[in-house]
């Protein structure tokens, strides 16, 4: 219990820095965000992300820059720029991961963690808080 409870405290430091900065709050996810996470389900969207965070931090890309990369439409690339995950610089200054260092599963599974919390966090638009029961195993996981 305790692991969980310094989990919250955590997250909850890094989305209060997050929320102060002008780049990382403007991004949302738009209704047909949330509705390809409803339709494909949220342990999907977590393993494309998985696949996703590989992709754009694989070695050849350890000079990624958000800078270069466009804001793609998929939950999780907007998640990633949200959170500061989103390339090697953002990982270091929101999250303290040297760019020096290479990324290891455990490092990609935190971006995950990340990620997912982002997610719930976020409002839900009112069509899917409606059918809430039906969706209510997109976040159970």
């Amino acid at each position: 219990m305790k692991n969980h409870a310094s989990e919250n405290i955590y997250f909850t430091d890094i989305f209060r820095r997050l929320g102060c900065s002008k780049v990382c709050c403007k991004f949302k996810l738009k209704d047909e965000q949330w509705e390809y996470l409803a339709k494909r389900g949220f342990d999907t969207i977590l393993l494309e992300g998985r696949s996703l965070i590989v992709k754009i931090f694989n070695e050849d890309s350890l000079s990624h820059s958000c800078k270069v990369a466009p804001v793609q439409t998929h939950p999780i690339y907007i998640a990633l720029h949200a959170t500061g995950t989103c390339c090697r610089s953002s990982l270091e200054k929101w999250h303290k991961i040297p760019k020096s260092k290479e990324l290891k599963e455990k490092d990609i599974f935190y971006i995950l963690l990340v990620v997912k919390e982002w997610i719930i966090r976020q409002e839900k638009p009112s069509h899917l808080i409606k059918s809430e029961k039906s969706q209510l195993s997109l976040f159970c996981s």
